[in-house]
């Protein structure tokens, strides 16, 4: 495969828009972005903007001529509407699709009959079909969850109220990404098109569970006294099910769903024991980065 040097991003204002932003630009790729409106001002001035509309595959065909790649990293909205953007790619003459399924056990097929998991696998499939017949490939990257999420507000740990709900005790294993490391991992897929071609990559900068993170907590500030809930993920997950089952899909709703699928033990393979770390450069999170990160969130 030739190489790959201008690439179109879908969603780069989104949460890890802007770092695959910053990390393809940096790498010395020429990038446009696809954008819904015409405004540019939250990007940087060097970078071409290109205003599409997402349900027109002639729309996108246009934008995506002389594209030799596409990242999307769209929103949980959006994500069925891949299939538009990967008609016009074929259409376009784009050589590689990196979709937005950055997940943790996204690629599991046991999930794929359950909501949100339905949707990625569609488009897993649909590209792997693609693949066959066009001159399209593909490369899914699974990042497990994002360290920036599991320290920020929502995370599965709250270190404000000093609080944490225990998924199956706390002691489940599982593979965390910096999204600025997802994006330098995706520049590196570009960089590499024939080893990553038509794959399915794994990246894990550490394996955590939720006991190791409160453990660092209590070593860092031991005069701080923690609550503690146990929650068991299949029945919780029993519980999101039913409340889809019902109509109710809101956040809560589908957090509790996402975290019963990701924080239960070894049951779908949150932890990877076995990554593609060295192909796309990806580097461990050293205990004492992880220190400085519980501290961080302490104050």
């Amino acid at each position: 495969m030739s190489e790959i040097k201008s690439v179109a991003i879908a969603g780069a204002s989104g949460n890890l828009g802007p770092h695959v932003l910053k990390a393809l630009s940096d790498a010395k790729l020429h990038v446009t972005v696809l954008t819904r409106g015409t405004k540019s001002t939250t990007f940087d001035p060097a970078v071409k903007v290109v205003s599409v509309d997402y349900s027109s595959v002639e729309s996108l065909t246009s934008a995506l001529q002389g594209q030799d790649a596409i990242v999307s990293a769209v929103g949980m909205e959006a994500l069925e509407g891949q299939t538009i953007v990967i008609d016009a790619a074929i259409a376009a003459g784009v050589k590689r699709f990196i979709p937005a399924d950055y997940g943790a056990v996204t690629t599991n097929s046991k999930l794929h009959e359950y909501p949100f998991y339905s949707t990625v696998g569609k488009i897993q499939k649909y590209l792997a079909e693609k693949s066959k017949s066009t001159g399209l490939s593909y490369t899914v990257l699974s990042t497990g969850a994002f360290t920036d999420t599991l320290f920020g507000a929502m995370g599965i740990i709250d270190f404000d109220k000093h609080e944490a709900v225990l998924y199956d005790g706390g002691d489940s294993r599982f593979s965390t990404n910096s999204m600025a490391g997802v994006g330098k991992a995706i520049a590196q897929i570009l960089k590499h098109p024939k080893e990553t071609s038509n794959r399915m990559l794994r990246i894990s900068e550490a394996i955590l569970t939720q006991n190791k993170l409160l453990a660092i907590a209590k070593e860092l500030k031991p005069e701080i006294t923690w609550k503690t809930t146990l929650v068991d993920t299949s029945e919780m997950m029993k519980e999101a099910l039913t409340s889809f089952g019902a109509g109710d899909s809101s956040p809560p709703v589908f957090m509790k769903f996402l975290r019963s699928t990701v924080f239960t033990g070894n049951r779908f393979g949150a932890a990877y024991d076995v990554t593609d770390n060295e192909l796309l450069g990806v580097e461990a999170l050293s205990d004492e980065s992880l220190k400085k990160l519980v501290a961080g969130r302490l104050g």
